[in-house]
């Protein structure tokens, strides 16, 4: 496993998949986490969003990033995330975000995880929400 800090956000990347964690700041509470609707999508605190698409670029220079997208294993493409939607002082986007737990709706998370082979397409996603912005 490779552990990475990256501006805030501790990411652990296994074989399969990476966790990210965001640790509350000073002044900050429950609401400030990103929220996560588990397997079915992701929101991030608009101001958390370019630090994120930073440590998903870490993730993708990992050797284990490089394994998995070879290997096959996930979907690998941003079309598996929608479009990024910003409400309310987050940007969300749905796709494999978290693990079935057959609960619905978006709830604060302090760690969350992503199958490494849908990195890649994430990073897309959120990157040119950024860019046209």
């Amino acid at each position: 496993m490779v552990t990475i800090t990256a501006r805030g956000w501790s990411v652990h990347v296994g074989d399969t998949e990476v966790v990210f964690g965001r640790t509350l700041r000073p002044g900050e509470g429950e609401a400030d986490l990103p929220r996560v609707w588990a397997g079915r999508g992701l929101g991030l605190r608009d101001e958390d969003v370019p630090a994120f698409v930073a440590a998903l670029g870490e993730v993708m220079a990992t050797s284990q990033f490089w394994h998995a997208r070879g290997s096959g294993a996930g979907r690998g493409s941003e079309q598996i995330w929608s479009v990024p939607l910003t409400r309310n002082g987050f940007t969300y986007v749905t796709g494999p975000c978290g693990r079935w737990n057959n609960t619905a709706g978006h709830r604060p998370a302090e760690t969350f995880s992503v199958a490494l082979a849908d990195v890649r397409g994430l990073r897309i996603r959120l990157a040119a929400h950024l860019h046209t912005g």
